[in-house]
């Protein structure tokens, strides 16, 4: 007769597991920002969010291998819920130019009600070479850019010289160029200059069309 050991509880099931551990970082993340707020983030050691947190230091950097990973699941949890109210009305307004601008407003007035944190956001995400990576920030942004150059592909609006996947990286990384910038110059908005960016983006900055490339001169022919 086959005997059951039940001196041991069943592990829990995945789902309850991920609970946990999402529980777990929503709880981290709190604390340190509520750090963040009252002290400054430049002030705030991983020490000091793993006392507030009341777990081991081996536990936060469990779940955030830096202090900027804090910031970054911060603006990552922000932007997606952002990105789902601008990607349920950005396609209904009346061409790309206008959608692209509602996307980046909202993504200019985020940036600055989170302006001192910005900085160590970036350099973060540079160092670790992310914005090489499909980070799950990156493909949520360049996946909503895909989706409106597509529709201004089919709308005879944009053209289909370039996939919209090779442009939607091209504006990734303008935006990083522009947000660079924008730090670099306090107190500015950053409203119009993505603005100004996406105008570049979309016309150029020619004021003719550019020549034909001649076809190569083949060697050797007298």
């Amino acid at each position: 007769m086959t005997t059951v050991d039940t001196s041991r509880a069943d592990p829990a099931p995945p789902g309850r597991r991920a609970r946990k551990l999402q529980q777990s970082k929503e709880h981290l993340l709190h604390c340190a920002w509520a750090l963040f707020e009252e002290l400054g983030y430049e002030a705030v050691t991983m020490e000091a969010i793993a006392h507030a947190a009341d777990v081991a230091r081996g536990t936060l950097y469990k779940h955030f291998p830096a202090k900027e990973a804090l910031i970054q699941q911060r603006f990552q949890d922000d932007l997606q819920l952002l990105r789902a109210d601008a990607r349920a009305v950005a396609p209904g307004l009346p061409g790309i130019a206008a959608r692209f601008l509602h996307v980046f407003e909202i993504e200019a007035a985020y940036a600055e009600s989170m302006r001192a944190y910005v900085a160590p956001y970036l350099y973060y995400r540079l160092g670790r070479q992310q914005l090489s990576q499909n980070s799950p920030e990156r493909d949520d942004f360049e996946c909503l850019i895909v989706d409106l150059i597509r529709q201004g592909q089919r709308e005879g609006e944009v053209g289909a010289d370039a996939s919209a996947e090779r442009m939607a990286e091209y504006l990734v990384f303008l935006r990083l160029a522009v947000l660079t910038r924008w730090l670099a110059t306090p107190a500015a908005p950053l409203a119009p200059h993505y603005a100004e960016m996406i105008q570049l983006f979309l016309y150029g900055a020619a004021t003719r069309a550019a020549p034909a490339v001649p076809p190569p001169i083949s060697k050797g022919i007298q």
